[in-house]
């Protein structure tokens, strides 16, 4: 394989997990305001996912950056 296949990979996993990510916060946001006296679990887990989403990210740009560099 080749470094820039090994890249594509990356980025398309990180691109995957983030909208995972996004989606499970979104989900859970709202059923923090369905439910406005029992959310305390709910933003905590939507806290994290919008962590697990940033890191995602990075981590796509990181694969990005990596398939751009010289071999020199």
């Amino acid at each position: 394989m080749t470094r820039a296949s090994i890249g594509a990979i990356v980025i398309a996993c990180a691109l995957i997990a983030a909208v995972v990510f996004a989606g499970v916060g979104i989900h859970e946001l709202n059923y923090a305001s369905d439910h406005p006296f029992q959310f305390g679990p709910a933003k905590v887990i939507a806290t994290a996912s919008g962590a697990g989403a940033l890191l995602s990210l990075a981590v796509a740009a990181l694969g990005y950056a990596l398939t751009r560099s010289d071999d020199r």
